[in-house]
Parts: C-alpha cells; structure tokens; sequence
C-alpha cells in the first residue's frame, strides 16, 4: 500500500492533488486542520502481487480488487458533508463490503448511517409531548401541520398548542390548519399556561405537538425564553432546520441548540434542496437523531418518515 501525506490551503485543494498523484483509487485514512491549512493522509492499494516463480523469474499477477468506493465518495463530496464524516462513512462501508461481500452502494451507505446515527418513528417514543424548536422560517409551523395530518390519518388524537406570541399570524395559521383537520388548539402565555393544558392534555390525547417562537440562537435572551418553556414539561425536542442550510453554519447552531436539549432533527424543503451536507454533518456532530423530514409542500403528503434506506437514497441521488 503506498500511503503519503499532502498539504493544502482547504481541502478541495489537498483532493486535487490527491486525485493527480495517487487516482481516483485513493482513500482517506486521515485529516488534520492546519494554521496554514489542512494536511490529508491519503492511501493507494497495490495492484499487483509480486512473486518469484520456481525457477527464480519475476512473476507480476494482478491482486484481489478492493472494494471500488469512488462512486460513493463523489457522492459525500457533492453534497458537502465533512471529511471526517465522509472518511468515516467510507470506511464503514469498506469493511461492511469486506466481510459481505455487498455491492450495492444503497445497501452500503444505508448500513453506515445505521451504525453511525439513531433513527426513530416520531410516533413509536414513549413521550406523547412534542415540542419544535427552530430558527425564523425553518418551516416549524408547516412541519406541525403536516405531523398533525401524519396523525389524523393514522387516527391518532392529537391537538396543536402554540406559544408563539413573536410571529404575527403563526397562530392563526396554525388554527386554521387545526380547524380544517377538526383538531383541537390551544394557544399559551407563560410556561405555567403550557404546563397546565399539557398535564390536562396527557389524558385526552395520544399526542401533543408543540410549537415554540422562532429564535436567534446568538442571542441569549432568545435562547432563555424558549428554555423557560422548555423547563415547564417533559418533551421530545425536535429541532426543525432548513436542509438547504451552509454546512458549517448549520453545524454551530444546532450545537447552540444542543444547549436546550434537543434530541431530533427535523430537515425542511429537502424536496427543493440539492445538497444536504449540512443536515448529515448537523446531526453527527451534535449527536441528534433522524425521525421525520418535509419531503414536499402538500400537507397530507409532505411528512416522511426519515430510514437509513431513505437518507441513502437522496444522498445517491444527485
């Protein structure tokens, strides 16, 4: 195996080179940030066994292939997930390659993202409460509506509480959504308010989806609102993020986040996104789970639930 190390300003630069000397054939082993850059270490296998034969002349016969990941490593690289995510995706998938002998690179990546990330069925957590946390225009109240409408046609009660009193009109959307599905809403104040109608409301009905005020996680204050609600009952907390999102960006304000204990990650507008590096990355990076994601606008129809096979699938898909 020939192993070397290459230095660059970024790393699109450090797989260029790599691509140059050492092919399309190469694999990451390796990645180090650098004050003048990073450094990649990168590996290339042999391709040929070397022998002797019984008469002491030089035998060259071609070795077993590795599996051929260039596929799936463009893939990673177009949608912009970070290396060391992408390197370990890889290797996940090489060695799953290796001991089965699968082919498919659905069935690879699918079985990466099973190892390194939780998928839940929203409905199937023991938490009746579901409450949505998210930044201006992630599209939270849309993903509530489409929950509710995921639920209605499973025929499981359910109603909508909103404590968004910072948005003009997001409540009355919300009951007009709420009306047209005959469930019930509620509108809270103040944490006591929400406590109240949620304790009241564990009896009633097998799910609570709650709305919170889009905030700016680099604000203190913001964060401290939502938090004091946050503090008035026992939730799955669910952070809506708009799948379109720069992945570095992404990433810091979802470990903001973190800070308010979310455990979910609800990706919006995947229908009209191309790249979704920033929701991978996100979601590695913060340990957050998969449950749900807004696959289209049509409100009966935009909520899936989030697979292995499923994010292997869009990821493929360029």
């Amino acid at each position: 195996m020939k192993i070397k190390n290459f230095t660059a300003p970024d790393i699109t630069s450090a797989l260029a080179q790599i691509k140059i000397e050492l092919g399309k054939d190469a694999i990451i082993v390796a990645t180090e940030t650098l004050s003048e850059g990073v450094k990649v270490t990168a590996a290339l296998e042999d391709i040929q066994n070397i022998d002797f034969d019984n008469h002491d002349k030089l035998e060259v016969s071609p070795s077993l292939q590795i599996y051929d990941d260039a596929a799936l490593r463009e893939s990673l690289e177009y949608h912009d997930i970070m290396p060391d995510i992408s390197g370990q995706i890889l290797a996940i998938s090489r060695q799953h390659h290796a001991q089965k002998k699968e082919e498919s690179n659905q069935k690879l990546l699918a079985h990466a993202l099973q190892q390194m990330y939780k998928f839940k069925e929203i409905f199937a957590t023991e938490n009746q409460n579901k409450i949505f946390l998210g930044m201006p225009g992630c599209g939270k109240s849309t993903a509530i509506a489409k929950m509710a409408t995921k639920a209605k046609l499973q025929k499981i009660k359910t109603c909508i509480i909103s404590t968004d009193n910072v948005r003009a009109g997001a409540n009355q959307q919300l009951e007009a959504f709420a009306k047209i599905l005959a469930t019930d809403f509620y509108f809270c104040k103040t944490a006591k308010e929400l406590f109240k109608i949620t304790r009241q409301g564990a009896d009633r009905y097998d799910l609570l989806l709650i709305d919170t005020p889009g905030i700016n996680p680099y604000i203190k204050k913001e964060v401290q609102k939502v938090d004091e609600l946050l503090e008035s009952l026992k939730a799955d907390r669910i952070l809506v993020t708009d799948a379109g999102r720069n992945t570095l960006e992404a990433v810091e304000t979802a470990e903001i986040f973190t800070t308010l204990g979310i455990e979910y990650i609800l990706p919006t507008h995947l229908d009209m996104t191309r790249r979704i590096g920033s929701v991978i990355s996100s979601a590695y990076c913060n340990h957050l789970g998969f449950c749900v994601g807004s696959v289209s606008s049509d409100i009966a129809k935009g909520m899936a639930t989030v697979t292995p096979t499923s994010l292997a699938k869009v990821l493929l898909t360029e």
